[in-house]
């Protein structure tokens, strides 16, 4: 984390809040601030102070390269740097140009190129002195990073059922900086996002169901970098809504980012974070978000993106905890949990304050800050750390919590003092200017202040005064001349003055005491005006104690409840004795006020009478209610528990109805039930039914409840696939055909088919891979020139049903992999044998070779006659030209094509390569295997020992094993450029 430095100038005083347990309310008549400024002649000399930091930058581009620093000062300061710890001069450096003025330093590249700047990496602090000190300014961090570039992406079609959950790629390139992504259309509108469609922090859009609408092919991420102004427009993605032949209606809600249950974050204090929480589920689900550790903060966390984002600005340690989401829809819910941890980079809690002192005084300088891991404190003066146990001068002292001590400072003290405080987070550094220095008494308290305190605490009157000599103060007020005012009663209350004398002159300032206290709890509270369900409430306020209340809270208690709990039920603003309550039915209410002013809450009131609210029917039907069925022949009905509130009077029960959807008949069937859930038997597997649950009591009904449809438990689909066919589409891809299955067979949710096809007589064996629901599909990564069997089965969430007849099929020729080996074999300066193993994957019937040859890399690639005897494994060259380099690409044939080249790159045993060849021979060999495994060890051996006997003679070796990408396209025909002889050994 980048460093941070604050600089604070202002003048000498006591800190009253420093000697008394208690807080201060300072009510300020005056204009000015409340620590008044000290007059100094404009002539008189002042310390260096730092004005513009310089500033941590990520260098993208040789205009991004500046280091500047501004500082005040009487004289003008002078400027050094520092990188890395180590004295840095800019002026120096012949490709760094300095613009230096009265007050001010800068640097930057002359340079036209982003290489050059990479040895200017690292930390640098900038020092400013006059003959009063040195200021030091915070730690600036210099990175160097590339712009990101436009990624060469590839046109992608997406297909997917509708109703089912999907997920859109961006992958924005990487950098250094955090993209902002935008998905649009071709014509730079914006995707309407909502509750079901989401664009994710990764850049993803997730949609949560799909829908026939979101069928278009022009879905294009638009990545922007701030820094670099660059908006990079990825390939248009076209996506492909189909409608299923699943009856599948309703999804429960799933996490689709974050994935799993948990997930852990940490931050920084002050930073702001993201929670995210995506999901799918059909219907849409809703989502809402919990601290299970405590409330949410209202000031610090919102909710953004369809309450999908929990946003904390300005986070704070105490934001530390569990959170949960929790999503929810007519299918039941999810939740993930979220563990937050914030631990806080070093920050202030006392700094020291820039003063001037007189000769003889002890200085005391404290620095206080906090962080998580707790920061480490640190001294320097005008720059050189000082410590506590080795420093030279008794006069200083380091106490274990900070503080810096100067003991009968003189002239010699005036400095400028840095405090550090450090952890793994960070660093922070103050300036503190100490001015040892003679001026006439002043009063740095500004007149009439106003201390408000309440009843029984101790009162100190601030009187921050200056002088050299030290000035005396004097204390008086109408009733007596009392600085110290101990169990403050209302007889304290009035204006007091403070006077100061010296030699020189004197000053006198006045500030006023106020008593203030938490207000006394409201009385006489008073029901009127009972209606069904309203009540007025009124009260007598109790004494502010000249606190202003500005808020009451009303709490009720349900007396026939067993629990003697109080809940808040109301807030009413400060200016009303009266408050409309809306109550539920069949309560039994007591009521109790409390009022809130500045100083804190009032005690309870004493608590109202009894009033008791009619019974009534129910207003709502419970909500979520949903079949979780999971067993076959079985109907599990569900629904949200109602909470005491909405019972509404005696004799609550649950109504629950079912009936089957196609079928059944006009009639329902009914059970009356106290709690969920309510299971059924003998329904039948995977059948709809109808089914609503209604809330009564004595008094009646709830509303006609909506319907909804469930299904029974499922069971593993009957029938096979039929009509199974396969389409060659090439030497690596089929397409896979069949007949719809009768929907009637599947017994549960239609989730799409699965084909079988392993591999025979080869060990690599293919697995099942899941295909969507319809009548075809496009099958790849096949292996060419082999034989397969096909099945095809149906599967729902219980599992697969049979397998269908297998199918065999053949997939015809295709092109070679790459010959297993090729090495090189140089007897002498003037001839190479190239040596090669077929391919081990030859993907059909090879039929020969082509070799093609690069002399080097400038010049287009040439090819040789071709190689029509699949047992050739030897190439001789001869006449070999010692003054040229070659690479060589060697590939098997078949009658689909040449195949994927093996390369490698050779000259002969003294500098150079291969002479071009005016004759060729080829002999076969069989049995070349074992002769080349048995060899191999040896030629390298063999080989190793020659470059060096011929590096010893001046000549040079080169062999390099090295597989290189696809050869030039533009490779041509062998014209006067052929070799002259070669010859394949048998």
């Amino acid at each position: 984390m980048p460093d941070t430095q604050r600089q604070q100038v202002g003048s000498r005083g006591q800190c009253s809040s420093c000697l008394l347990p208690l807080v201060l309310i300072l009510l300020s008549l005056a204009t000015q601030p409340s620590q008044a400024a000290i007059n100094i002649p404009p002539n008189f000399k002042r310390p260096p102070v730092i004005k513009t930091q310089p500033e941590s930058v990520t260098v993208f581009s040789t205009e991004d390269f500046v280091m500047n620093c501004e500082a005040s000062g009487n004289p003008s300061p002078i400027f050094r740097w520092a990188k890395d710890g180590e004295d840095f001069d800019p002026g120096s450096d012949p490709e760094l140009k300095v613009s230096e003025s009265s007050g001010s330093f800068a640097f930057y590249t002359l340079s036209n190129t982003m290489d050059t700047l990479n040895k200017y990496k690292g930390k640098y602090v900038c020092y400013a002195s006059n003959e009063l000190g040195t200021a030091v300014s915070n730690e600036a961090i210099l990175n160097t990073d590339v712009p990101p570039s436009q990624q060469k992406d590839k046109k992608v079609d997406e297909t997917a059922d509708e109703g089912k959950s999907f997920i859109l790629k961006c992958n924005p390139p990487q950098s250094s900086m955090e993209p902002i992504i935008h998905w649009m259309d071709l014509r730079l509108r914006h995707i309407d996002l909502s509750k079901r469609v989401m664009a994710g922090k990764d850049g993803n859009l997730y949609f949560a169901n799909l829908e026939s609408s979101d069928s278009r092919d022009d879905y294009t991420c638009n990545v922007q970098y701030l820094a670099t102004r660059t908006i990079l427009a990825k390939e248009p993605t076209s996506l492909k809504v189909t409608q299923s032949n699943s009856v599948l209606r309703n999804r429960r809600p799933q996490m689709m980012r974050p994935t799993g249950h948990h997930s852990t974050y940490h931050a920084l204090r002050g930073q702001t974070l993201d929670l995210e929480c995506i999901v799918e589920g059909l219907p849409t689900p809703e989502v809402s978000w919990m601290r299970r550790d405590g409330e949410l903060s209202e000031t610090r966390t919102t909710k953004d993106m369809f309450d999908r984002r929990l946003r904390f600005t300005n986070i704070s340690e105490s934001d530390g905890g569990e959170y949960q989401c929790i999503a929810e829809n007519s299918q039941g819910n999810t939740k993930h949990i979220y563990m937050l941890t914030v631990e806080a980079a070093p920050y202030w809690i006392k700094e020291p304050v820039s003063q001037l002192y007189a000769p003889g005084e002890t200085v005391r300088l404290d620095c206080q800050a906090d962080g998580i891991p707790s920061p480490i404190i640190s001294w320097t003066i005008n720059g050189v750390p000082i410590s506590g146990q080795f420093d030279k001068d008794p006069r200083r002292t380091l106490t274990a919590s900070g503080s810096l001590i100067l003991e009968d400072v003189n002239f010699g003290d005036t400095a400028i003092y840095q405090c550090r405080a450090s952890n793994k987070h960070g660093t922070i550094l103050t300036n503190t200017n100490v001015y040892v220095i003679e001026l006439p008494p002043q009063i740095l308290t500004d007149d009439g202040n106003t201390y408000a305190y309440t009843e029984g605490q101790k009162a100190l009157l601030e009187c921050e005064t200056f002088g050299s000599p030290k000035p005396k103060v004097i204390w008086y007020t109408m009733e007596g001349p009392d600085l110290k005012i101990t169990n403050v009663q209302p007889d304290d209350e009035g204006v007091y003055t403070c006077e100061i004398i010296t030699k020189l002159d004197v000053a006198e300032a006045r500030g006023t005491l106020t008593l203030w206290d938490r207000p006394d709890p409201p009385i006489l509270l008073q029901i009127s005006d009972p209606k069904d369900r309203t009540v007025t409430l009124s009260w007598t306020p109790g004494d502010d104690h000249n606190g202003p209340v500005t808020e009451y809270v009303v709490e009720f208690e349900d007396h026939r409840s067993n629990e003697s709990v109080w809940k808040m039920l109301a807030r009413v603003s400060g200016n009303k004795e009266r408050a409309v309550l809306s109550l539920w039915p069949f309560m039994s209410y007591r009521f109790r006020i409390i009022a809130i002013n500045d100083v804190g809450k009032s005690d309870p009131s004493k608590p109202s009478g009894i009033y008791n609210t009619p019974a009534e029917a129910p207003d709502n039907n419970p909500k979520d209610v949903k079949s979780e069925s999971i067993e076959p022949n079985t109907l599990v009905i569900s629904w949200k528990k109602m909470n005491k509130t909405e019972v509404h009077g005696p004799g609550f029960k649950y109504c629950v109805q079912w009936r089957q959807a196609v079928g059944g008949g006009p009639d329902w069937h009914e059970k009356n039930v106290t709690e969920p859930p309510f299971r059924v038997d003998n329904v039948g597997n995977f059948s709809a039914y109808e089914i609503k649950v209604q809330a009564f009591n004595e008094i009646g009904r709830g509303p006609e409840p909506d319907t909804v449809i469930g299904y029974s438990g499922e069971d593993v689909p009957l029938e096979a696939p039929m009509d199974v066919g396969v389409e060659i589409i090439n030497s690596t891809t089929i397409k896979v055909t069949w007949a719809p299955i009768d929907k009637d067979t599947v017994r549960g949710h239609l989730l799409g088919y699965k084909a079988n096809h392993p591999k025979q007589r080869t060990e690599h064996m293919r697995g099942k891979k899941r295909v969507q629901a319809g009548w075809s599909k496009v099958i790849s990564d096949l292996r060419p020139f082999s034989n397969y069997t096909l099945k095809v089965t149906v599967y729902n969430i219980k599992g697969e049903g049979p397998f269908s007849e297998a199918l065999p099929f053949e997939t015809p020729e295709g092109v070679p992999g790459p010959p297993l080996t090729l090495t090189l074999d140089s007897p002498s300066e003037t001839e190479m044998t190239l040596h090669w193993t077929p391919p081990g994957q030859p993907n059909g019937v090879l039929i020969g070779y082509l070799l093609q040859y690069q002399q080097s890399e400038h010049v287009s690639i040439s090819t040789l006659p071709t190689i029509d005897d699949p047992t050739v494994t030897h190439i001789t060259l001869k006449n070999l030209d010692h003054k040229s380099h070659y690479r060589f690409y060697l590939r098997g044939r078949t009658a689909a094509g040449d195949g994927v080249p093996t390369t490698m790159k050779g000259a002969t045993m003294l500098d150079g390569g291969i002479k071009p060849i005016q004759s060729f021979n080829i002999f076969a060999t069989q049995g070349w295997f074992i002769g080349v495994v048995s060899a191999i060890g040896l030629l390298l051996l063999i080989l190793l020992i020659l470059c060096f006997i011929k590096r010893s003679k001046g000549g040079k070796y080169s062999v390099k094993d090295k597989e290189e990408g696809p050869m030039d396209s533009e490779a041509r025909p062998m014209k006067d450029e052929t070799f002259g002889e070669y010859r394949c050994v048998i």
